[in-house]
């Protein structure tokens, strides 16, 4: 399944050396152009790498809710 143009992929930016969201402004075969929202700096990446990066930090997210769905924080009120 191939990125549109335009759609939003979380992966790590070289240049903010964070896991921001980028867009993909330009595809070519296998390969896309990506662009930090944070920094606005550019990277080049592979669709196979774009969608494990995604993959994971979606996995982590899941986890990080699934756990305060099982301990949720309690409020003093």
């Amino acid at each position: 399944m191939p990125f549109d143009v335009g759609v939003t992929r979380i992966f790590h930016c070289p240049a903010c050396d964070v896991d921001t969201p980028h867009t993909v402004k330009a595809s070519k075969g296998d390969m896309y152009g990506i662009i930090c929202t944070n920094c606005q700096g550019g990277a080049i990446v592979s669709a196979l790498d774009l969608r494990i990066y995604q993959l994971k930090w979606e996995e982590e997210l899941q986890a990080i809710l699934d756990s305060l769905v099982e301990h949720p924080i309690l409020d003093d009120e």
